[in-house]
C-alpha cells in the first residue's frame, strides 16, 4: 500500500494514489465520448439528459495533458540535479510507451492488410495515415494538414504524439533553465497557446483542426500541469496555497460555472465560437481541479476510490485499445444486424469498452508492468526517486 503523502512537504517523493484516480476520471471521460456520445443512442428522455451532461467529455484529453505536465514536470524537477538525467528519463519513457504502442500499430496495420485482402470493409479498412507517421509520432502533423484523424482505430494517438513531442523539449528546458525563468516559460506556454490557435484559425486551411492536434497549440494545458508541479515544489507557494485554500475553492467554483456555460452553449471541439479560448478555460479548470483535490481530504477520498485508481493504472492501454475494440464490435454487430437500434448501439459500445478494459488489464499485469519495472532499473544516480514516473 503506498504511503500517505504529507501535503505540507512539496518535495515529498511518495506516490500520490489520488493521481491514479484523477487519471481514471480522465479515461472515463474519453470512453464516454468515443463510446457513447459519438453514436446514436436510445431515443429516451433520461438518456438524452445524460448525453447532454456528457457533451464536454471529449475534454478528458485536456485533463490528461494537465496531469502529464504535472507528473512529467515533477519527475524532471526532482531529478534536475541528478548525476544521470536524460538517459534514465528517456529509457523509462520508452519502456512505458513504446512496447504496447508498437503492438497496437502492428495489430492495426496487420488487420487492415488482411481485411483489404479479403475484400472486407469497416473499421480496419478505412483510409489511414501512412505508416511512417506513427512510429515517428508525427501523425498529428498529417492530421493538421488534412483536417481529419485518419483511421478511426488509431485516431486517438494524436494526443500520444503531442506528449512525445512535449517530452523532447521539456527535459532540456528544466535542465538548463533557472527556476525563475522556468516560471516565465510556463507563463508563455499558457498565454501563447491560445494566441497560436487564433492565428492558425485565421490564416491556415483546417486551422481550427490544427489548433486542436498540434503540440504548441495544446501547450496551455501542459503548461498548467507544469505550473502545478512548480507550485507543489516551491515551499513558499505551496504554503500560500494551503493558507488561502478557501479563495482557491472560490476560483475553482467560478471556473466550474464557466465550464457549465460551455456545456449549455453546446461547445464542441473544432469550433471557434470564442476564438478557441474555450480550451484555455478547460485547461485552467483542470489545473484548479488538480490542486483542489491535492489539498482537500474529502475530494482526495472521493478520487482515491479503488475502481478509479485501477482504471487510472490501466489507462494507457485502455486509451490505445478502446477505439479498435469499439470499432470491431460495432462492425460485427452491423454485419449481424444491419439495422441497428439505439439500444443495440448502446450495448455494442458497452461490449467494446468491456472487452478493451479486460485486455488492458491483462496487458498491464503481464506485459506493461514488467517492462515498467525493468525500465526503473535505470536510475538517476541518487537514492530518492519519484515513484510517480511509473505511469
Amino acid at each position: 500500500m503506498p504511503t500517505q503523502i504529507d501535503f505540507a512537504r512539496p518535495s515529498s517523493p511518495a506516490r500520490i494514489p489520488v493521481l491514479d484516480g484523477i487519471r481514471g476520471v480522465a479515461i472515463c471521460l474519453v470512453l464516454s465520448w468515443h463510446g457513447f456520445l459519438q453514436y446514436n443512442l436510445p431515443n429516451h428522455a433520461h438518456v438524452a439528459r445524460i448525453t447532454a451532461l456528457g457533451r464536454l467529455s471529449w475534454s478528458g484529453v485536456d485533463l490528461f495533458f494537465v496531469l502529464s505536465g504535472f507528473l512529467i514536470g515533477g519527475i524532471l524537477l526532482d531529478a534536475v540535479k541528478a548525476q544521470r538525467y536524460f538517459a534514465p528519463f528517456y529509457i523509462r519513457r520508452a519502456h512505458r510507451i513504446l512496447p504496447l504502442y508498437g503492438v497496437v500499430l502492428l495489430l492495426a496495420f496487420s488487420m487492415s492488410y488482411i481485411c483489404r485482402h479479403l475484400g472486407a470493409s469497416g473499421t480496419w479498412t478505412e483510409a489511414r495515415i501512412p505508416l511512417v507517421y506513427y512510429p515517428t509520432f508525427l501523425q498529428n502533423f498529417w492530421m493538421a494538414k488534412h483536417g481529419e484523424f485518419g483511421s478511426s482505430s488509431l485516431g486517438a494517438t494524436w494526443s500520444l504524439a503531442v506528449e512525445e513531442q512535449f517530452y523532447l523539449t521539456l527535459p532540456l528546458i528544466i535542465r538548463y533553465v533557472s527556476r525563475s525563468r522556468l516560471w516565465w516559460i510556463v507563463g508563455g506556454m499558457i498565454a501563447g497557446a491560445p494566441l497560436l490557435r487564433i492565428l492558425l484559425d485565421h490564416s491556415v486551411t483546417n486551422g481550427v483542426f490544427a489548433g486542436y492536434v498540434l503540440m504548441p497549440c495544446r501547450a496551455d494545458a501542459l503548461g498548467w500541469g507544469i505550473a502545478a508541479a512548480l507550485v507543489k515544489r516551491t515551499p513558499v507557494a505551496w504554503e500560500l496555497i494551503l493558507r488561502l485554500r478557501a479563495y482557491l475553492y472560490v476560483v475553482f467554483c467560478s471556473a466550474t460555472v464557466g465550464v457549465g456555460a460551455l456545456l449549455l452553449s453546446r461547445f464542441e471541439p473544432f469550433t471557434d465560437k470564442a476564438f478557441s479560448l474555450e480550451y484555455s478555460l478547460l485547461a485552467a479548470f483542470y489545473f484548479l481541479f488538480l490542486i483542489s483535490v491535492l489539498i482537500n481530504r474529502k475530494l482526495k477520498t472521493v478520487f482515491s476510490l479503488r475502481a478509479l485508481r485501477y482504471l487510472g493504472t490501466i489507462a494507457y492501454g485502455l486509451y490505445l485499445l478502446h477505439l479498435p475494440f469499439i470499432g470491431a464490435v460495432r462492425d460485427l454487430a452491423a454485419w449481424m444486424h444491419p439495422r441497428q437500434s439505439g439500444w443495440l448501439s448502446l450495448f455494442v459500445s458497452i461490449s467494446g469498452i468491456g472487452l478493451a478494459t479486460a485486455v488492458a488489464a491483462i496487458s498491464w499485469e503481464y506485459f506493461e508492468k514488467p517492462l515498467v519495472k525493468h525500465g526503473h532499473r535505470y536510475g538517476y544516480g541518487r537514492k530518492a526517486e519519484l515513484a510517480n514516473c511509473c505511469r
